[in-house]
């Protein structure tokens, strides 16, 4: 039996780097191993059309991934692929189906069922239960999936996180034109890819559905099978660099300085970056880091308030345990991109002010900061309960209908399809002279003035000197531009290649 997936685009981060849809071609590796055969249709990538491919195809099952930014595209390619293969079952998943099932089937008829959190196992089942006629009376048996049964939407009970990682493989990248993507190390400007080595994250911060998607436990793949996947990358599909999406790389400290024995081991030249959290690294991990070829780290710090992360953010950091990370880093030679974020569930003005004197303060030490003013309103966050409870969700606003956030042009960001949290005393007036802020501080850096001006010398013209400093006001100003678009932070959403939202800032 044959398995038509789809991976949508999204159509407000056409300048992000293209990057393979990891989760999906984990499900697309699942579904394999079972028997089934796999169509795979990227988006990003493959200029067919899924009602073309739908009608030619004539597949017994499709499934559709993709994220809230890409819901929208979602909807109208479930639409398509009915109209043109009216047999078809459609399957909706990802994190934004998993949050709004209910929502989801009770406006959008095209799509069947929803698959709720992680989809392999879920898949697979789907995959069966299709092949053995699909009878309705069998839905029940399937954990994970949401459908309509007499004119109401039915949540089966929840699926267990899939506990041994190890017995997935590697995600299935020959499902797809690995060379049509486009993913640049910063900095380096050499060619490379997205790799996860675990899922589950215990902290549960409120303005991110990691935990609630892929579980509170932390679960990590063997080391040695994950740089046994790095060495393929390199030898398969050229890749000279790796960006690992683990939601933080250093929430377990065996497992980290594990893959770093083993890269130091093979003795493998080749750079990666991930995301660290503050309190989870001291400098001998950093500096077994380094030498395992670690040149750039993310950190999400979030607000210069620390009331704001204990009480609003529920971060479990403490402000000066950052500093000290700063420091580390920058007398090891890592490169840091540092997220903040101003506008948290009961944040005043002051207190958002205290982020920009908090980054600033410590400019020095940040190669890029990343900066949002409005905290985005995603789907199974506390954000959005809280938002709810509060009313400050923008009228008549769900998730299925229609919805352009135009507040973000007034701070400086493209318009997308994602509210943000505005509050009294925190609308978007106040939200943008926090930005102003934080851009006039940047640019009176002289890092970044310096920058700016051997880039000019080194031959780049005046022109495209001003359109990266636009580039960066958007959304990524920091003491100097990476050498492509960031992969996930240019004031849009930051994207994971499982297909989960990244909000504002993840770990």
């Amino acid at each position: 039996m044959l398995v038509l997936a789809i991976h949508p685009t999204e159509p407000e981060l056409a300048y992000f780097e293209r990057m393979p849809p990891l989760g999906m071609l984990w499900i697309g590796g699942a579904l394999r191993r079972a028997g089934y055969g796999v169509e795979f249709l990227d988006m990003q990538v493959d200029r067919r059309s899924p009602a073309e491919a739908a009608a030619a195809l004539r597949p017994r099952l499709a499934l559709i991934g993709g994220t809230s930014h890409s819901r929208f595209v979602a909807f109208e390619v479930a639409a398509a692929m009915k109209e043109a293969s009216p047999e078809t079952i459609v399957v909706y998943g990802g994190p934004h189906a998993t949050f709004t099932a209910p929502d989801t089937l009770a406006h959008v008829e095209a799509i069947d069922l929803v698959a709720r959190g992680e989809g392999e196992e879920t898949a697979v089942e789907i995959a069966a239960w299709t092949r053995a006629g699909a009878d309705r009376g069998r839905l029940p048996d399937i954990r994970g999936i949401s459908y309509r049964e007499n004119g109401a939407v039915r949540d089966n009970p929840d699926r267990m996180p899939i506990a041994d990682l190890d017995a997935l493989g590697p995600p299935d990248r020959d499902l797809v034109p690995m060379a049509r993507y486009n993913t640049r190390m910063e900095y380096l400007g050499i060619p490379g890819t997205s790799l996860m080595s675990a899922r589950g994250c215990p902290i549960a911060c409120t303005f991110c559905s990691a935990s609630a998607m892929f579980g509170p436990r932390y679960r990590a793949r063997t080391p040695h099978l994950v740089v046994d996947e790095i060495e393929m990358l390199a030898a398969r599909h050229g890749m000279r660099g790796i960006k690992i999406f683990d939601s933080t790389f250093t929430l377990s400290r065996r497992h980290a300085g594990a893959f770093c024995d083993e890269m130091i081991r093979r003795r493998l030249d080749l750079p990666w970056e991930c995301e660290i959290r503050v309190g989870s690294v001291d400098p001998p991990l950093l500096e077994k880091m380094r030498r395992a070829g670690c040149y750039y780290v993310d950190i999400g710090v979030e607000s210069g308030s620390q009331r704001v992360l204990d009480q609003c953010v529920r971060k479990q950091i403490k402000l000066e345990e950052a500093e000290k990370l700063f420091r580390w880093t920058k007398e090891l030679g890592l490169l840091t991109k540092v997220f903040f974020t101003v506008g948290h569930p009961g944040e005043t003005v002051a207190e958002g002010r205290m982020t920009n004197s908090f980054l600033r303060r410590n400019r020095r030490y940040i190669r890029l900061a990343g900066y949002h003013a409005g905290v985005k309103v995603y789907p199974g966050t506390e954000v959005e309960r809280y938002a709810g409870e509060h009313d400050l969700l923008p009228a008549g606003f769900r998730w299925s209908a229609p919805y352009l956030n135009k507040d973000q042009q007034r701070l400086f960001r493209p318009v997308d399809n994602i509210p943000i949290l505005l509050q009294p005393g925190l609308g978007v007036r106040e939200l943008r002279r926090l930005r102003v802020g934080f851009i006039v501080d940047r640019l009176m850096s002289p890092r970044f003035i310096a920058e700016k001006i051997a880039r000019v010398l080194r031959g780049r013209t005046f022109g495209g000197i001003v359109k990266q400093i636009a580039r960066g006001l958007r959304g990524q100003a920091g003491s100097g531009e990476p050498s492509s678009p960031t992969r996930r932070h240019a004031d849009a959403v930051r994207r994971d290649p499982s297909g989960h939202d990244l909000p504002d800032h993840q770990p």
